[in-house]
């Protein structure tokens, strides 16, 4: 017959090394990690704002398509021409005299690559500017002069270097 050691002579094992704790422990843990990942993500990553111009009217939302009626007045068309590798704009308009442009490149759904360029027209009256290294993605364009009134929206396909816009 075998004899049993003395109660006394058992060693209890430390917390960390009983298989029991880490298999209870470990999908809570886990969860609460997981969730802080979560919020990490989602604030660094925070959707952005539509932006066009709309007019709250009583419980509903209208877009403002005056500046689009005006150019459709005018009779205002636009070549526009990029060279994504470098990043200059060139620009032609028609239908209106030359004044100062603003010309917006928005991500369709990244606000961050969103870009700006303020335009001023030379003597011939076309228009010409730098933006920098582009990359090849859609993006939707706006010209607008805030002088006369008028925009003009429309689209820049992927890998496309040239766009023609008229009211729409």
């Amino acid at each position: 017959m075998t004899e049993r050691a003395p109660a006394d002579a058992i060693q209890p094992t430390p917390w960390y090394r009983n298989r029991w704790f880490w298999l209870v422990a470990t999908p809570p843990v886990a969860a609460v990690i997981g969730g802080l990942v979560t919020v990490v993500i989602a604030v660094r990553n925070a959707d952005s704002l539509v932006v066009d111009n709309y007019a709250h009217i009583g419980q509903t939302f209208a877009v403002d398509q005056s500046r689009d009626q005006r150019a459709r007045q005018l009779g205002v068309t636009a070549t526009l021409r990029l060279d994504r590798a470098d990043g200059v704009v060139e620009l032609t308009v028609r239908g209106v005299p030359a004044q100062a442009l603003e010309l917006k490149l928005i991500h369709p759904t990244d606000a961050a690559g969103d870009r700006r360029l303020s335009l001023d027209p030379d003597a011939q009256g076309h228009y010409a500017g730098r933006l920098g290294r582009f990359d090849a993605f859609r993006r939707e364009v706006e010209i607008a002069s805030p002088g006369q009134g008028w925009r003009l929206r429309g689209e820049l396909p992927a890998g496309t270097t040239q766009a023609h816009l008229a009211p729409s």
